[in-house]
């Protein structure tokens, strides 16, 4: 028996904090003081104390599971590249009706009561694709996005955008990676889509600005 992150729960360590996204809480939070010590010796491998355990599982941000695994915080390699840099595209009628039907289906998906099931059903479909998307087909079809993006009246939020484009490039199954990051003092969250090469939602610059603390895809 061992201990694992609870599904949708992804960590990062910001600032000299140690902060944690619970999806299907759809909140943040950090663990400080004794319970930080817990934690860290827990994804070190060392033996922890069962009242601090049981002060780390009251948390709701572990959970048994049958073999010891690795608790590792998220990792994503942000790219220099983002679509400023590619070529202006032509208006697509039908692209503009799918952006706008995605952007709808997006905001009702993100609602705190729905996001942690979104997400869970987004990891699973990416893990049955199993590889990344191609690079141009999928820059191709982020750039008609975005063409498009400026005529839903749907106000521009970044993880409505992410979790829209993200659902028409599944249905042409192709899989990119869906980063949640944070940032402290003062605190800011911010989500967005990328491929091994490029910045496909808001831009390059942005989201380095932000430390991963959820990865999907």
């Amino acid at each position: 028996m061992g201990w694992q992150l609870t599904p949708g729960v992804g960590f990062c360590e910001a600032g000299g904090e140690l902060v944690f996204l619970d999806l299907t809480r759809d909140k943040y939070l950090s663990l400080r003081g004794k319970d930080r010590v817990a934690f860290d010796r827990l994804r070190a491998g060392k033996a922890v104390d069962s009242d601090a355990m049981t002060r780390l599982s009251v948390t709701g941000l572990i959970v048994r599971c049958d073999a010891a695994t690795r608790i590792e915080p998220s990792r994503a390699v942000v790219p220099l590249q983002d679509l400023a840099s590619g070529e202006d595209v032509a208006f697509s009628l039908a692209m503009s009706v799918r952006t706008a039907l995605a952007l709808r289906s997006a905001r009702r998906a993100m609602r705190p009561t729905a996001i942690g099931a979104t997400i869970g059903k987004i990891a699973k479909a990416k893990r049955r694709l199993g590889v990344a998307g191609d690079e141009s087909a999928v820059v191709d079809i982020a750039q008609r996005f975005a063409a498009c993006r400026w005529l839903v009246p749907v106000p521009t939020r970044c993880l409505i955008d992410a979790l829209a484009l993200d659902h028409i490039l599944l249905s042409r199954r192709l899989a990119t990676t869906l980063v949640f990051g944070v940032r402290l003092d003062p605190f800011a969250a911010h989500c967005w889509l990328q491929t091994p090469e490029t910045v496909l939602t808001g831009t390059s610059a942005e989201a380095r600005n932000y430390t991963p603390i959820l990865v999907v895809g």
